[in-house]
């Protein structure tokens, strides 16, 4: 099953270290970059992707891809930007039919939330497989993915891979 680290600078109090620690212990697919405050946490997340050989995007921040990094992760609002960036690798958040239509010719989608998340409900399982189904898109799942306990329940599902942020906090 791939996997997709989503940084979250509120969650890492020495960005180096607590990237590092993450890659070396989960070995994730993908890793998204989502901090448009820091050029310097930017660059150092590129030099440690590209040391471990980690595909790396930016999340939304389409201004920040010439720095280095492989594709931009795109948010509901900007799925019709996609079109736009074929060159590099291309994620897109969904949260619905709509936005996985919106999102037919990204690389990836990530599909959230399928477990309750920060108040939010989760849309199941069940709903993640109706997804899968709906695109040619690879789905991640996302969105409520905090211990392995959730990520055994994706493994029994027809997604490509899970994405978290708070799940590959060491």
């Amino acid at each position: 099953m791939h996997s997709y680290l989503i940084t979250d600078s509120k969650y890492y109090i020495d960005f180096k270290i607590t990237l590092q620690e993450a890659i070396e212990k989960y070995n994730p697919s993908y890793i998204c970059f989502r901090d448009k405050n820091s050029t310097k946490n930017a660059k150092l997340a590129i030099e440690i992707a590209k040391y471990y050989d980690i595909p790396i995007l930016v999340n939304q921040y389409t201004e920040l891809l010439s720095l280095g990094f492989d594709g931009i992760h795109f948010t509901s609002n900007q799925l019709n930007l996609i079109k736009d960036y074929k060159e590099c690798i291309t994620f897109a958040s969904t949260h619905n039919i709509d936005e996985v239509k919106k999102a037919k010719n990204s690389d990836f989608i990530t599909f959230s939330p399928v477990f309750d998340s920060k108040g939010r409900n989760g849309l199941g399982i069940k709903k993640l497989n109706e997804i899968v189904f709906l695109t040619n898109s690879k789905v991640f799942a996302l969105g409520g993915i905090i211990s392995d306990n959730e990520v055994n329940e994706i493994k029994k599902s027809k997604a490509y891979g899970f994405a978290s942020i708070r799940y590959f906090l060491v």
